[in-house]
């Protein structure tokens, strides 16, 4: 008689259920679910699935962070095949690591945002990182490119970022990285009570890399590199 399966424990349930709602999101046309779909041009079979396998992985490791660093949405060169925000094929998915790449083309995507926060965190256990919009909005008819996710995608993104904190993560404190992540945590209820933003750092994108390793040095008292 075969046994039934063990039950899963809250934390674990808890990632199934956060990537169950970001794989049935109903998108607009221009924001690609990387959780969901995979576009044939671009994406190894089974890129999606491989996404999700990934995210699975980096949240199981952050378990009890203090921190979460929480950016705006998905860029093309970084999270699109990576699954995980504010990382890249070319840091994360390397050869003997759990992380897959999704990419179809012979180099992995590498991008700068990701290098300047991934070479900060390291592989510390204290900070998750997210994004408002988990997805990849583009522009139209341009998978390889970022827009600016319009205000009805920021809702979805803001329901998935409700149930990550109440959740996954009640005790971690938020850290808007950049001014329209800001903006939209103003808009974030957990339990029915605005959540609390720990500190507003400047986005690593567009000349903001050396301020916002400042800020967050600070932060996560981290020395500063000795030139």
């Amino acid at each position: 008689m075969t046994e039934p399966p063990l039950p899963q424990k809250p934390f674990e349930e808890g990632i199934e259920k956060l990537i169950a709602r970001l794989r049935r999101a109903e998108l607009p046309e221009h924001v690609f679910n990387i959780y969901k779909s995979d576009d044939t041009k671009l994406d190894v079979r089974g890129g999606a699935a491989k996404r999700r396998e990934n995210l699975r992985r980096y949240i199981k490791a952050i378990r009890e962070p203090r921190f979460a660093f929480i950016g705006i949405a998905t860029g093309w060169r970084g999270a699109r095949f990576t699954g995980v925000p504010f990382t890249d094929e070319d840091r994360l998915c390397i050869p003997g690591s759990c992380y897959d790449r999704t990419g179809k083309r012979e180099r992995p995507y590498r991008e700068a945002t990701a290098g300047v926060v991934m070479d900060l965190l390291g592989a510390r256990s204290d900070v998750i990182c997210w994004n408002i919009v988990p997805w990849h909005p583009h522009q139209p008819r341009e998978p390889l490119s970022n827009a600016d996710p319009d205000s009805e995608t920021i809702g979805y993104g803001i329901e998935v970022l409700e149930f990550l904190f109440a959740r996954l993560y009640p005790n971690a404190q938020a850290v808007a990285v950049g001014n329209i992540a800001a903006e939209a945590l103003a808009s974030l209820r957990v339990n029915g009570q605005p959540i609390a933003v720990a500190a507003q750092l400047r986005h690593p994108a567009h000349g903001g890399a050396e301020e916002f390793r400042a800020s967050a040095r600070a932060l996560l008292l981290i020395e500063p590199e000795i030139e």
